[in-house]
């Protein structure tokens, strides 16, 4: 059973946790967050540092693995690039549900989160970092790119294409043949029949309200 740490203590991380248990693979040994105070408890375990105490505790702890639990896309990007900073010896570790639904032919890449009852069908290309939240699904042929999300409820059709560090939110479905470019967000509920650009927020069902954005800011603030 590998050591393992998570970053990031939030909400996020205590579904994280569950997964973690009921798979029953890697043993948590703490938090690292650099906004909440070292000792607090998460959910069982405790914040024991942040990125700068991250060297130490591999060594004291014989740390081989991190879970990135940080659900908005870009500050999830943002912390990778920063732990690739500090080691590149640390295994970025994947979690599955086990009450997922996977194609046999689906690759979960490495720090991708895939949450209870997710859906992914044949030949669908999951992501580096990518979070698949509960009871959403990918089509078949479709392409979620890395750190790109589906929130719960996100129904996807096939051959549909989700651009780097886009987010499509809550209950959204996406018909077949679309794409959806890098840094975009799609607004809860909202039902998309045509093809979305870079750096765009859109809502509405079916979709009719399209703003710019910039990569960094608010989901739809």
């Amino acid at each position: 059973m590998k050591n393992i740490l998570i970053y990031g203590a939030s909400g996020h991380a205590k579904m994280i946790i569950d997964i973690i248990h009921r798979n029953n693979k890697h043993k948590i040994i703490g938090f690292l967050d650099s906004y909440k105070p070292r000792n607090k408890d998460i959910f069982g375990y405790k914040i024991i540092g942040n990125l700068d105490t991250l060297p130490t505790l591999i060594e004291q702890h014989n740390i081989q693995g991190i879970v990135i639990a940080v659900g908005d896309n870009s500050n999830r990007q943002k912390a990778y690039n920063n732990i690739s900073k500090i080691t590149s010896n640390l295994e970025f570790v994947p979690i599955v549900h086990p009450s997922a639904i996977i194609a046999r032919d689906v690759v979960i890449s490495e720090g991708a989160v895939v949450m209870p009852s997710v859906v992914i069908n044949a030949n669908a290309k999951i992501g580096r970092f990518t979070i698949l939240n509960t009871m959403s699904s990918l089509g078949h042929d479709s392409v979620m790119s890395d750190f790109s999300s589906l929130a719960s409820g996100a129904t996807i059709g096939g051959n549909v294409n989700i651009g780097l560090c886009s987010a499509i939110c809550l209950k959204t479905t996406i018909i077949q043949n679309i794409s959806v470019g890098d840094h975009t967000i799609i607004g809860a509920a909202s039902l998309v029949v045509k093809s979305i650009g870079d750096l765009k927020k859109a809502f509405g069902s079916p979709i009719h309200t399209i703003k710019d954005r910039k990569p960094n800011s608010k989901y739809l603030g």
